[in-house]
């Protein structure tokens, strides 16, 4: 049928209209009331964690959704939703507003309790003169004085790795290697496999993953396997890996992989226990807050978000030591590998 006049101006004004009702959403509302109803929604159907880190969200709004109304104050919410956020005692929970300092859910992180048991000066004290350094301490490696024994540490899970086969190549000959991860802030542990493979002479299975795909508590995609695999000349000596409380997400998911090889012993502290994918999200007035919306599963069927990895040989500094130039845990990995 040929499309007469009226037909065309009805098919015109559809399409104005419809337009128009995408052209005039209003923006989310900023009030105090809605800020708080979003960000607990998110949660809600994104965060996928709550069964490991034991909350019972619905619980968490009874309890503080009353604390929120039309009136409280920006200082006020911000505190509401930083003590509700403080229940996930989450590494990878936080949240941002202009002019303040950024709440971390993580008591660890937020208190930086132990944070000065670890010290890079205190570190390069071991290191035999010409230790390569990246820049602001991004890794770090070289030989330990007056024994055999060759160091290398990792800031951050990156482009960082790409010295670990250089680290290799220069010290071919030594007995044993230390690989340092505390205070590692993660970033993308697929650098670390992507460069692990001459560590490894078979393929082995290192954690699955899945990840929320949906609003409903049991939307996920389906498990993915995460696996090493050889790559290069194979190098079979000694290793001690190094972890510490501020040991978190990538730099987790590192010691998972290098602890599946045979030859590796972990040591020092239990690692932060935040090691699933962390996003971003923007609230309506401007905050940022960051959550989780996957679950990690290691090799033995087992979650430990909310845990961490407890390392084989327990070790901690102490200020002490640490005032005194020395760091107990290096030096107990150095002796191990002796």
């Amino acid at each position: 049928m040929r499309p007469t006049g009226k037909t065309i101006a009805l098919a015109v004004l559809s399409v104005f209209l419809f337009g128009c009702e995408k052209a005039f959403i209003e923006p989310p509302a900023t009030n105090p009331e809605a800020i708080f109803e979003n960000l607990w929604t998110t949660y809600n159907e994104e965060y996928a964690p709550f069964e490991e880190r034991q909350i019972d969200w619905q619980a968490v709004y009874t309890t503080y959704r009353p604390m929120v109304n039309s009136s409280t104050t920006d200082a006020e919410l911000f505190d509401v939703l930083s003590e509700m956020l403080g229940t996930f005692d989450d590494g990878h929970v936080s949240l941002t507003a202009p002019g303040r300092e950024i709440y971390y859910s993580n008591k660890i992180r937020r208190e930086l309790i132990d944070d000065e048991l670890f010290s890079i000066p205190v570190i390069k004290t071991y290191l035999e003169s010409g230790y390569k350094v990246g820049d602001e301490d991004s890794y770090i490696y070289g030989k330990i004085k007056n024994d055999n024994l060759a160091y290398i540490y990792f800031d951050y899970v990156g482009d960082n790795f790409f010295k670990l086969n250089d680290f290799l190549n220069e010290f071919p000959d030594v007995y044993g290697y230390i690989i340092d991860l505390r205070h590692n802030q993660g970033g993308d542990f697929t650098y670390c496999f992507s460069e692990i493979g001459r560590l490894t002479d078979q393929t082995r299975f290192v954690f699955k993953s899945k990840t929320k795909n949906g609003k409903g508590p049991d939307d996920f995609d389906d498990w993915y396997d995460w696996s090493i695999h050889p790559k290069g000349s194979y190098v079979n000596k000694p290793i001690i890996v190094l972890t510490d409380r501020y040991t978190i997400s990538a730099g987790e998911r590192s010691v998972m992989a290098f602890a599946t090889l045979p030859n590796v012993t972990t040591t020092g502290d239990t690692t932060n226990g935040a090691h699933g994918t962390m996003i971003g999200r923007e609230l309506a007035n401007g905050w940022f807050y960051s959550l989780v919306p996957q679950k990690v599963l290691l090799s033995d069927g087992k979650s430990y978000e909310g845990i961490g990895l407890a390392p084989e040989i327990y070790s901690k500094n102490t200020m002490t030591g640490i005032d005194a130039g020395i760091d107990q845990t290096l030096e107990k990995a150095i002796e191990a590998l002796k």
